[in-house]
This record gives C-alpha cells, sequence and structure tokens, in this order.
C-alpha cells in the first residue's frame, strides 16, 4: 500500500473532474492514481488521456491509502459488497444522501469515512465541496481528505446532520444560478437584445458581480444596498422581486431541496 497512492473507484463525470484537479494541482503524480471503471472503453479513455493506472477493484484498493468512492449512490451497495479489504484505508464517498453509517455498516470493522458533497462547477476545479467524518475517521483523515477534494475547489468542514442543508445549499445551487440565468436572459430577450447580445451581457455581469463580491469586502446585502437608488431603475426592479416575495420562494425550495436529501438518505 503506497502513502502517496490514492484509488478511485469510478470514472464518470465526477471521477474525471477529481482526476484532472489531481493531476493538474500535482497533488498526486499520474502514477500515484489508480483507477477503476467498469466501462471498459471509459477506462481506457482516462488511462490515455491522463496516463493513470488502473486495476480492478481489489487490486486498486489494496494499494492505495485513500479511496475515492465515486460510484452512483443506488451502485454504491454492489460495490461495497465486492470489497475484500478495508482495514488501515480512508473512504472518502461523493455519493450523494448515503451516510457514514451506511459506510461503516458495508465496510465493516472501524472504516474510516469521510462523506463528501461536492457540486457541478468541480468539472472546471471551481466547485464547492462539504464534508464530514464517520465515527473511526481522524483529523488527519479530514485533512487528507480536504487535501484531495482541494483538487476542484473549496472544501467546508461541518457536523453530518447539516450534510443534507449542504446538498440543498450549494450540491443543488448551481441549478439556481442557472435558471436564474436563463430567465435573466429571456427577459432581456423580451426587451429586443438579441440572443447574443442578452447572453454577453447577462454572463458578463454575473462574473463581474460574483468576483466583487469576493474582492470588495462588503456583504451582498451592502453591495445591493450601493447599486439601488432610492427611486432609480433599481430599486423599480427591486420592489417587483420584493412584491414577488422572491425570499420566500428561496427559502421554500432549499427547504424542498433539503428534504428531498433527507429522505434519500433513508
Amino acid at each position: 500500500m503506497g502513502k502517496n497512492i490514492i484509488g478511485i473507484i469510478g470514472g464518470g463525470n465526477m471521477g474525471e473532474a477529481l482526476i484532472k484537479g489531481l493531476v493538474g494541482k500535482k497533488l498526486f503524480p499520474p502514477a500515484g492514481i489508480l483507477v477503476c471503471e467498469a466501462d471498459g472503453k471509459r477506462t481506457q479513455y482516462l488511462k490515455e488521456k491522463y496516463r493513470v493506472s488502473v486495476g480492478d477493484l481489489n487490486a486498486v484498493i489494496a494499494q492505495s491509502s485513500t479511496v475515492v468512492l465515486a460510484v452512483k449512490p443506488q451502485d454504491m451497495e454492489i460495490v461495497l459488497s465486492e470489497i475484500t479489504q478495508s482495514d488501515d484505508k480512508l473512504f472518502i464517498s461523493i455519493a450523494a444522501g448515503l451516510t457514514t453509517k451506511f459506510f461503516e455498516k458495508h465496510l465493516g470493522g472501524k472504516a474510516r469515512v469521510v462523506r463528501a458533497m461536492p457540486n457541478m462547477p468541480a468539472f472546471i476545479g471551481e466547485g464547492m465541496t462539504g464534508i464530514c467524518r464517520g465515527r473511526y475517521a481522524t483529523v488527519a483523515d479530514v485533512h487528507e481528505a480536504g487535501r484531495v477534494l482541494a483538487a476542484v475547489g473549496g472544501c467546508l468542514e461541518v457536523q453530518e446532520k447539516y450534510m443534507d442543508a449542504i446538498t440543498a445549499v450549494s450540491g443543488s445551487g448551481p441549478a439556481y444560478v442557472f435558471l436564474f440565468v436563463e430567465q435573466w436572459i429571456a427577459a432581456a430577450r423580451s426587451l429586443g437584445l438579441s440572443e447574443e447580445n442578452a447572453k454577453s451581457l447577462v454572463y458578463g455581469t454575473l462574473v463581474g458581480s460574483a468576483h466583487l463580491l469576493l474582492k470588495a469586502g462588503f456583504t451582498a446585502s451592502e453591495l445591493r444596498t450601493k447599486v439601488t437608488s432610492k427611486g432609480g431603475t433599481t430599486q423599480a426592479a427591486m420592489d417587483v422581486f420584493s412584491k414577488g416575495k422572491f425570499d420566500q420562494l428561496m427559502q421554500k425550495a432549499l427547504l424542498a431541496a433539503k428534504k428531498r436529501a433527507g429522505e434519500l438518505a433513508k
């Protein structure tokens, strides 16, 4: 078992995002990344593109000190049933809804498990991942999980009871942004702007506003106030959002997502 060898079980979109980030940020050399993927064509693609090593499930796990479980939640129980060795391994799961107790039960012994909830921007290395540790995972394990997941963006540790909230806020969060942008562009088109110009204006405003929020040192509320002059055009738009109870709608949406996350975990 290599101390600087990581095994990735599942080479789908998120598995590939991790491989790309780990190699690109030089957190692991290609030779230190072992991949197990059921699809032969996908396996060959990952091997050729990233120069990683590939192998079957237990061969990959046997050689790795850290194992990322990146298979679909509905396939996880079958995969876990085929694992023959779990001692002295750190298991990081990125499967939505599955608790650390689920993995501890199926892996047996005192399996060291860290549960993670990444989001879609991980595909370009700018994701946000919430993590929590299981009963037997150590502080060092959480640190290592954070180091691995830094390959795809930021990382935040929380208690497991908050993981459904993480799922609702950041896991599903990109869809909220995309929906807002979709409707923003549609509204811009209704004002007579071309599709190209509407996209250019909306995308540019979105990116610039996000950077301003990160760099200006003001809260979102403070920045909103700065751009909203009393009686001006922005105030007219804000009044419409307020009358439509946008704040309540957002809260209801997140509560619905959180509730569904809890249902999937059962």
